[in-house]
């Protein structure tokens, strides 16, 4: 339990570029103007107030900026929020006891302080192994604990279709048109035109969470591969380029014929990189209809091509995958996750999350940022996978005053973009972890195709798990898949459906 009560002035401010939604999406959604992902990429522009307005990736101030109430005075209230403890691999608190110099917690601290004194509040957080399981007791017992629930967005669907969760779209003082807000969580999000938890910058396990490609410059240039960079600026990155490369960069270095540590691999992940590969092909498991009700995908020729693409990447036998996490040759404690063995040179990919660009300043070779890649050139837009541990918030059906819970969200999503932000984009992941100007311009690229897919944030009869473990196992077909769990999957929908239409 945390509280903050000095003031600091705004270390950094935002300038972003918001983009037009249009009819892009991760699945084939000519025809489906719901469908989550229809945005073209937007540019994230954030920069310190100092910087030189003719260098790369200043522009000038051209969107709305966020503004509090004027009438907002909520007496010193406690404002409770419950969030999940992922600090063993992201940033997850959303407090700051006091400024240490370090760029994202000073941030946090100016944030927090700032939302306090313009809403008279003092801000208490309860940073909890299990917060899913911790809201839930409390809801079910009629218990007002929280103001706002942060749960892993794999948690948001249960609890919304428990009947837990407000409608965001009824929440006075909540407007999430408004540029802070990222308009494909929403989309994601909704079933029957309501969203009961969306994601906020406030909390940055959502950027640390979010999937991205890494690339070792060092095996890149040593094995004369072309620059992933241009390939992405030309739209050229594609899923068989990345086969392509990663198929290269295996190389049996002692020639025994057993791909050990003793090796060089394809690309260091571990299961879950499957379905990254495939949904940013543009591909969905679970889309929506006309009425906004979900429905699963059947596997069409290209659902079973992008499939299979994204399969042969997750080929253990032939040096592609080094599944890190799992069980390998020669594989030791300090070898037993995808970011020790790119550390250690290991492999030229690794897919993992954001967070990990931090741990990568040990590293000795240079390193770089990559989107994932698409289908084929002809896909509008580079996709980003956000995994089951990206937070989205909720507010509870308990809560004593819904309106000072959705003021208070607007103000720490709308603050988060003046100073979390730009100290997390620019001045921690430029200045301190990352190489080079071109993974700054990759990151406006991944953060602008970010989507969830509603198969993983509400898991129906456990379909999107058995996706992945089909997907990366030696016999891969999804038709098989979808056949066995159709039925259930569709009972499941139908069950969650029933219960949506009950709520307000």
């Amino acid at each position: 339990m945390k509280k903050c009560f000095l003031f600091k002035a705004l270390c950094y401010a935002l300038i972003l570029t918001f983009a037009v939604l249009t009819a892009v999406s991760c699945g084939e959604n000519e025809n489906d103007p719901a469908a989550p992902g229809n945005t073209e990429p937007e540019e994230n522009n954030y920069s310190d107030d100092t910087a030189d307005p003719e260098s790369p990736g200043v522009q000038e101030e051209s969107v709305e900026r966020y503004q509090f109430p004027e009438d907002a005075d909520y007496g010193g209230y406690n404002m409770r929020i419950i969030t999940q403890d992922r600090s063993d691999w992201a940033w997850s608190e959303m407090w700051a006891e006091e400024e240490n110099g370090d760029p994202i917690n000073d941030a946090i601290f100016t944030r927090n302080t700032k939302v306090e004194q313009e809403l008279n509040i003092q801000i208490t957080e309860f940073h909890v192994s299990d917060s899913s399981a911790s809201a839930r007791r409390a809801i079910t017992a009629g218990s007002d604990d929280y103001d706002v629930v942060f749960t892993d967005s794999a948690q948001g669907g249960n609890l919304a279709s428990q009947a837990m969760y407000i409608n965001l779209y009824n929440v006075p003082g909540l407007y999430l048109e408004k540029p802070w807000w990222n308009q494909n969580a929403h989309q994601s999000a909704e079933l029957l035109g309501k969203l009961y938890f969306t994601t906020s910058d406030a909390n940055l396990v959502t950027n640390d969470a979010i999937w991205v490609v890494y690339f070792n410059k060092t095996i890149l240039r040593d094995q004369g591969m072309d620059d992933p960079y241009a390939l992405v600026k030309n739209n050229e990155w594609t899923i068989d380029a990345f086969y392509e490369m990663a198929k290269s960069a295996s190389i049996d270095i002692d020639g025994d014929g057993v791909w050990t540590v003793a090796d060089q691999w394809g690309v260091s992940t571990h299961n879950l990189g499957f379905l990254a590969y495939f949904i940013c092909q543009d591909q969905q498991m679970v889309r929506l209809n006309e009425e906004g009700e979900p429905y699963l995908v059947s596997p069409d020729d290209k659902f079973v091509n992008a499939f299979t693409k994204a399969s042969r990447l997750m080929d253990t036998q032939g040096g592609l995958y080094l599944h890190a996490q799992g069980s390998y040759p020669g594989r030791t404690a300090d070898l037993d996750h995808a970011r020790k063995t790119f550390i250690h040179d290991m492999s030229l990919f690794c897919t993992e999350v954001l967070s990990h660009a931090r741990a990568f300043r040990e590293m000795e070779a240079d390193f770089g940022l990559l989107p994932h890649p698409k289908y084929d050139g002809s896909q509008t837009q580079y996709l980003t996978f956000m995994i089951d541990t990206v937070p989205a918030f909720g507010i509870p059906v308990t809560v004593g005053d819904v309106e000072r819970s959705g003021v208070f969200m607007e103000a720490m999503t709308g603050v988060s973009a003046e100073t979390i932000m730009p100290a997390y984009y620019d001045v921690s992941l430029h200045g301190k972890f990352t190489r080079d100007e071109e993974s700054i311009e990759m990151l406006d690229i991944i953060r602008a195709g970010r989507v969830f897919d509603l198969a993983v944030l509400y898991n129906w009869a456990g379909y999107y798990s058995a996706i992945i473990d089909n997907g990366a196992s030696n016999n891969p077909n999804p038709i098989t898949v979808f056949e066995r769990l159709e039925g259930r999957v569709a009972a499941a929908i139908e069950r969650t459906l029933e219960m949506f239409l009950e709520l307000d």
